[in-house]
Parts: C-alpha cells; structure tokens; sequence
C-alpha cells in the first residue's frame, strides 16, 4: 500500500490550486490515475505523512477525535423537493444545496446496488486499493466515470434511471432560468475506508478559461455554467468521507487554497449529516473536496452533470446506448441527446472498469479494431 504525504509523489509548489486550464491540463504527473482537470492536484496531503492506513494509527485516531468534535457545516440547510425556489435561492447564495428525498426507496436500493457492483469489479484490479483515482488519484478514492472505459456510466440503466426526476428537475430548471439544459454525463466517486487523505480545494473546471484579450472575463463571472447533482448512497456522517463545499466561493475570484495553506475551519465545511438518498446540487465552480473515511462503510456518491443552454464541453461524448435513451421520458431524451448514441452504434468502452488507464486504453483500443477504422478513427476524434 503506497504511504501516505507527500511520498512516491512531487511536493506541490503552485501558490494555489487554482487549475484555468480545466480538461487541457497537462500531464504533471504521469502514472497518477487522476482526471484531465484535477491533475494539479495529485501532491499528496502534508497532515498525515507517515500515518498508516490503521484505525489504531495514532493519526488517524487524533483525526477522528477531532472530526467528530467540529465535522459538519453548523446548521445545514436543506430543502425538500416541492422547495424549488427555495432550493434554488440557497443553491445561488451558496453554490449548492442539499435536496432530501430526492430518491424514491426503489431507485435507491437500485442505484446502491449498481455502484457495489461497480466497487467490485474496481477492486477485482486493485484489490490493495493502491492505484486510486479521480480528483488527485489518491489511493482508496476512485471515480466512478473514469473508471469506465467510456469514460461515463451512462450505459448503466441505474445512472440513467436518475437523469430525469420529479424530484430534481423543477430546482434544475429553477437554476438554469430554463429546461433548455442538457446532460454532459454522469459519474460519481467513492472512498473506501482507509481513505485517510484529505483531496486539496479545487473546482471541477471541465472547461478552458474563455479568450477575452482584455481580461475582464472569466468562468466565475458567468451564470453557472455546469451542475452536478450527487446522490450519496449511504447517510453522510462526520467519520465516513462527507463531500466538503465551501460556501459562496463559486463566484470568487480569490486563489483557493493549499491542504497545507487552508484553515481548519474549510477543512470542517462538510455536508453532513446528510440523508442517503439526498440530492447534492452542485455548481462545478464552488470550492470543494473529499475528506477522510475513517468509517467501515463504502461512501459512494454516483452523479449526473447537467450543462447551462449556453455551455458546451469536450468533455462530452456518446455515452448513453440508444435503447436505454428511449427509455426516458420527452423532457428526458430531449437534454441527453448529445450523450445518445444512435440506433445500432456501439458505445465504445461501455461496460469495461478498470482504474488503470493503460486498461482501459487497451480495451478500447482491441474494441475500436473489432469495430473497424472508421469508427476507430470517429471515436478517437471526440475523445
């Protein structure tokens, strides 16, 4: 199991971790299983160096103790989903906000069902929990969508069941000012125990900073360009790796903060305690991060991402399989039609996991050769 800290991986010396070059982000670290825009975030945490992956480890125990003491945003607000506008107002005030009941008892145990399989077939390639992935690749945290070979998990009829809810899309609706958005993908992430690494601040920029050759534009001054709605699949405690968010910081033009250079009290900002089955609403912009799972549970938060009428993204590709597409309802096939595939295509990576990207590269590769060139060449074009 790879220590902890700064070891096996190059100290941060950027200021911040502000990252403007979102998805064109170069390869700092090659061999780091992390995403396109969070690769300047794979330095390592300087609070636990040395700590070993033990409940018993007095690091871990100390840090315990002093989650359970100040975990949790004081006073959380949250809504219920016939709030839409309330919902909407904390969301623009805050940069998210937390729907309870957004998921009725069957899609839960469905969904809940769907991501513990998806665990599985991670760990079947890591069983030592080593390679990690998503926002940094720490070990024990992985993401659910680069996982997949298709980068999504839109061929997963669990995720896609979740795109369209009564439940959720009057707040997006309410928050985009129409129904004009679209789906960019859908993913999530997940820390096992032993995740005992704090990630470091960032923002889930899936996007280049826009050209303005006066600079007085930037992404932060926009309205919000990109949601994210996250689903935790168990209840979010103060010891089981609770999403932190930093309130007000979306449109912040402030420089956010090193794990070294921030102050506990952001450490502390999380959303807890917070029913399974909530929605957490996101607006990408907004300071965010995971924090330790010092618990025995699997903390899982599968996602959906919804883009503003106005934004578009190389992000997206043709995840979602045409048949499950027609499943949706109108509203529903009509914001996932630039993730459909079209009737017969495959969807090249759907139904391959692995958190090594030689694998999943591997994968596609013997795919798009059964496939032939065309395709091949088609599919590598977009990606």
């Amino acid at each position: 199991m790879p220590p902890n800290g700064f070891v096996n991986r190059p100290r941060q010396t950027a200021a911040s971790n502000d990252n403007p070059d979102g998805l064109a982000t170069p390869d700092l670290y090659a061999g780091v299983e992390t995403t396109p825009e969070h690769r300047n975030l794979a330095a390592g945490d300087p609070t636990c160096v040395g700590w070993e992956r033990r409940r018993d480890d007095p690091g871990v125990t100390a840090l315990r103790e002093t989650l359970r003491l100040n975990n949790g945003i004081p006073e959380l607000e949250m809504c219920t989903p016939d709030q839409v506008e309330r919902a909407a107002g904390l969301f623009h005030r805050d940069g998210f906000v937390v729907v309870t009941d957004a998921l009725d008892a069957r899609r839960l145990a469905n969904l809940k069902r769907a991501t513990e399989r998806v665990v599985d077939e991670i760990l079947a390639a890591d069983p030592d929990a080593s390679a990690g992935g998503g926002a940094g690749g720490l070990p024990h945290r992985y993401s659910f969508g680069s996982s997949s070979a298709s980068r999504h998990r839109l061929h997963e009829p669990e995720w896609v069941d979740v795109i369209d809810l009564a439940t959720t899309t009057p707040i997006l609706t309410a928050i985009f000012g129409s129904a004009d958005y679209i789906v960019g993908g859908g993913g999530g992430d997940l820390a096992l125990p032993g995740a005992i690494e704090y990630q470091g601040l960032h923002s889930d920029n899936i996007w280049v900073e826009p050209h303005d050759p006066v600079g007085n534009l930037s992404v932060r001054q926009m309205p919000v360009p990109v949601v994210t709605i996250n689903f935790p699949m168990i209840d979010l405690t103060w010891e089981n790796g609770p999403i932190r968010q930093i309130p007000g910081t979306q449109r912040s033009l402030d420089p956010i903060p090193t794990l070294a250079g921030e102050p506990d009290w952001m450490k502390w900002s999380t959303l807890c305690p917070t029913p399974a089955g909530s929605a957490v609403i996101r607006d990408n912009r907004c300071w965010h991060s995971g924090t330790p799972n010092l618990s025995d549970d699997v903390r899982s938060m599968p996602n959906i991402e919804y883009f503003a009428p106005w934004f578009r993204s190389e992000g997206v590709n043709r995840c979602l399989p045409y048949d499950l597409w027609t499943t949706l309802s109108e509203h529903g096939k009509r914001v996932s039609r630039y993730v459909a595939g079209h009737d017969g295509e495959t969807i090249i990576g759907a139904g391959y996991t692995s958190p090594r990207s030689k694998d999943r590269d591997a994968f596609v590769e013997a795919q798009c050769a059964e496939l032939g060139a065309e395709v091949a060449a088609e599919w590598w074009a977009r990606r």
